[in-house]
C-alpha cells in the first residue's frame, strides 16, 4: 500500500506527506473514516504519525506501541521510537531534512494547528505548504463518515444545566476580554451542551463543533443526527443548532477576540479566522475535570456495578481455568457479557486489552479475530477493560495468575502492587501535581532498575472519554495543562506496571477520586478515595515482600471490596470472594 501511495506523491510533486491519527476534532480515538494512517502503514495502535516521502516512510509512536508497531508496520516504513535517545521528533526530522522550495502536505482538516505553527517556527528554509486530502481518491473503499443520532444527556446523571455551564464559560471569556469562543474538542462540546452520541468508538460523543459568544451559543451538528425536540430543548438554553460545516463560514465572520485552543483546532478551520486569536486551553477542560456531587455519586454507583461484573468474571476465570478451552477473544467476550448484565451499561470504554503471557508486554495489545492466543498452561493474564455506563465511565486492570507462576513473576507482581498501593494511599499537601506523586508508584520498580515507559495515571470523564485531561500522573507533563494542581473532585487512574518483551506484562489499575483531608497549621492535606472495587489476585503476591503497612492497605481495600460487592453475588460467589479478600 505504501509503495503505491509513494508513486502518488511523485505524481503530485509532494516531497513530504504527513498522516496523523486524527479526525477534524483531533480526537484521541477516531472512527473508521479517519483511519488513514492505519490504512497506509498497517499499524493499528491509537497513537502515531506517519511521514511519507517518495522514496522513504517513517512512523512515530510512543513507548506503549514500540513492540506492536515493529510487528505491524509495512516493509519500507522505519519505526521512530518517540522520546528515545537519538530519535528526533517529527518536527526535528523535518527541520533537518526539508530543503529550500520543497513541499510539505497534509489534510488540513485532520492536522492540528499547533503542529503547523511549531513546524513553521522550526523550519529555517522557504518551503511550500499544501492542504490536500490525498486519501480522498486513493482510498477507494473508504468507510463513510459516522453520522449517528445525537441525544440529550439526562440531568439526573450530571446535575448541571447547559445554560449554567455556558454562563461559567462566558464569565471566563469576559475575564480574558474575549467576545467569542470556538470549541472543537468533542468531549468539551458533549459536556457543555449535555449531549451524547455514538460517532467515536467506545466514547459516547457526536461529531460537532461549537461557538459561544457573549450573547448567544451555537452547536454545529450533522444533518439528520438530531430532531426537532432536541432543537427546542437547546433553544430553551439559548443555543441554536446549525449545520456541521457552517462553522467554517461563521469562523470567518467573527469580530473582536476569539478564544480557542490550537492544540485541538484543525488547521483548515484556523485559516478561516480573520480576527484576533487568544490561544489557550479550553476552560471547559478544567471545569469538567472537577466532578460535582451528583456526578460523584453516580460514578460511585457505576463502579459498584463494574466491580460486580469484574468480580463475577474473576470467579468464572478462576473456576474454569484448565477445565474449558479459553483464548484471548473468548475471554474478552466473557468480560463484556458480565458487564452487559449490569444496569445502564452502554458499551466498553475502550477496546479490551486481554493479553496472555508475552502478549501483555505490549502495553496496549488487544486480540483480534485474526490474531489471538490460546490461554493454556501456566502464566499471567492481563486484562485492562472498562465500561461506559449512563452514570459513569470505568477503567480497571487486573493481572491474574493462572496455575503456578514463577518466583520472579510473583516478585514483579508484588512490586507493581506496592507502587499502586503507595499512590492510592498517598496523603499530600494541596498544590501538588501528578508529577509530584508519580515517584510513589514507580519507586518499587526503580529500586530494581525497572521502569514502565508511559504515564502512571490519567483523568477519566463522566460518561465521556476514558482518557481525560488536563490532569495526569507521570514524571513530567506530556499533554497541555497536565502540570495542573490536583483538585478535590478530580478522578485519576493509578496503574503502574512491568513489561518484559517476549515474557510477560503486569499492570494493576484502580480509579481514584481526589478528596480533601485534614486542614491544619501546615495547610490543606489531600488524599484519594478508591472508586474501583475488584479483588487483587492473592495467588500472584509474594507476601513476604510486603511491609506491615502495605499488608494493612491491601487488607483494608479487600475488606471494602467484600463489603460493597458481596451483596450482589450468589452464595458460591460470596464464599469464593471471602477467600480472595481474606486477610494476609
Amino acid at each position: 500500500m505504501i509503495k503505491e501511495f509513494q508513486k502518488l506523491l511523485t505524481e503530485k510533486k509532494i516531497d513530504y506527506y504527513i498522516v496523523p491519527t486524527d479526525d477534524d476534532h483531533q480526537s484521541e480515538n477516531v472512527g473508521d473514516y479517519f483511519q488513514s494512517r492505519a490504512y497506509l502503514s498497517g499499524f493499528t495502535g491509537s497513537a502515531g504519525t506517519l511521514l511519507v516521502q517518495p522514496n522513504a516512510a517513517y512512523l512515530w509512536t510512543d513507548g506503549r506501541y514500540f513492540i506492536q508497531a515493529a510487528n505491524q508496520l509495512e516493509d519500507g516504513i522505519t519505526l521512530m521510537k518517540m522520546a528515545q535517545k537519538g530519535v528526533p521528533t517529527l518536527i526535528e526530522f523535518l527541520a533537518e531534512n526539508v530543503k529550500e522550495g520543497e513541499t510539505i502536505a497534509f489534510d488540513g482538516q485532520t492536522m492540528t494547528t499547533q503542529f503547523v505553527l511549531d513546524l513553521d517556527d522550526a523550519l529555517n528554509v522557504d518551503y511550500n505548504l499544501e492542504c490536500v486530502d490525498l486519501l480522498k481518491d486513493f482510498w477507494t473503499n473508504r468507510p463513510a463518515m459516522s453520522q449517528q443520532k445525537v441525544y440529550c444527556y439526562d440531568l439526573k446523571y450530571h446535575g448541571m444545566p447547559v445554560h449554567e455551564k455556558i454562563e461559567v464559560i462566558q464569565e471566563y471569556m469576559k475575564e480574558n476580554d474575549c467576545q467569542s469562543h470556538i470549541i472543537t474538542a468533542l468531549d468539551d462540546i458533549a459536556w457543555i451542551f449535555n449531549i451524547r452520541g455514538n460517532d467515536i468508538p467506545c466514547s459516547p460523543m457526536a461529531l460537532a463543533f461549537a461557538l459561544i459568544t457573549d450573547s448567544q451559543s451555537y452547536l454545529y451538528l450533522q444533518d439528520g443526527t438530531y430532531d426537532l425536540d432536541m432543537v427546542k430543548v437547546l433553544q430553551q438554553e439559548n443555543v441554536l443548532v446549525k449545520d456541521y460545516r457552517q462553522i467554517y463560514a461563521d469562523a470567518a465572520s467573527l469580530k473582536g477576540r476569539v478564544l480557542l485552543n490550537t492544540s485541538n483546532l484543525n488547521y483548515q478551520l484556523f485559516n478561516q479566522i480573520q480576527c484576533e486569536i487568544v490561544n489557550g486551553m479550553n476552560p471547559s477542560q478544567a471545569f469538567k475535570a472537577i466532578k460535582n456531587d451528583i456526578e460523584i455519586q453516580n460514578t460511585k454507583n457505576a463502579h459498584i456495578k463494574d466491580g460486580v461484573a469484574m468480580t463475577k468474571f474473576m470467579y468464572w476465570l478462576k473456576q474454569n481455568d484448565g477445565k474449558i478451552a479459553m483464548d484471548e477473544m473468548s475471554v474478552s467476550q466473557k468480560v463484556l457479557e458480565f458487564r452487559q448484565q449490569q444496569d445502564l451499561f452502554i458499551e466498553p470504554s475502550f477496546t479490551t486489552i486481554c493479553a496472555w503471557n508475552e502478549n501483555a508486554a505490549l502495553m496496549h495489545y488487544h486480540p483480534t479475530t485474526k490474531d489471538f492466543s490460546q490461554i493454556e498452561g501456566h502464566g499471567l493474564l492481563l486484562i485492562d477493560s472498562g465500561g461506559q455506563y449512563l452514570d459513569g465511565t470505568t477503567d480497571i486492570t487486573r493481572t491474574y495468575a493462572l496455575k503456578e507462576i514463577s518466583t520472579t513473576q510473583k516478585e514483579h507482581f508484588t512490586m507493581v502492587l506496592q507502587g499502586m498501593l503507595a499512590l492510592q494511599n498517598a496523603s499530600f499537601l494541596y498544590g501538588c501535581t501528578g508529577q509530584n506523586l508519580d515517584i510513589l508508584a514507580r519507586a518499587p520498580m526503580w529500586s530494581e532498575n525497572i521502569d514502565y515507559q508511559c504515564g502512571t495515571g490519567h483523568g477519566v470523564g463522566h460518561f465521556l472519554n476514558v482518557h481525560e485531561g488536563p490532569h495526569g500522573i507521570r514524571p513530567k507533563p506530556k499533554f497541555q495543562g497536565e502540570g495542573c494542581v490536583l483538585e478535590a473532585g478530580m478522578i485519576v487512574t493509578d496503574e503502574p506496571g512491568i513489561y518484559l518483551e517476549g515474557q510477560y506484562g503486569i499492570r494493576i489499575e484502580n480509579e481514584l477520586l481526589c478528596v480533601e483531608g485534614q486542614e491544619n497549621e501546615y495547610g490543606q492535606f489531600m488524599h484519594f478515595d478508591c472508586l474501583t472495587l475488584v479483588p487483587i489476585d492473592l495467588d500472584a503476591i509474594e507476601i513476604s515482600m510486603l511491609t506491615y503497612k502495605e499488608k494493612k492497605w491491601l487488607n483494608d481495600y479487600h475488606q471494602e471490596v467484600y463489603k460493597k460487592i458481596s451483596p450482589f453475588l450468589n452464595e458460591e460467589e460470596r464464599i469464593w470472594l471471602k477467600e480472595y479478600t481474606r486477610e494476609i
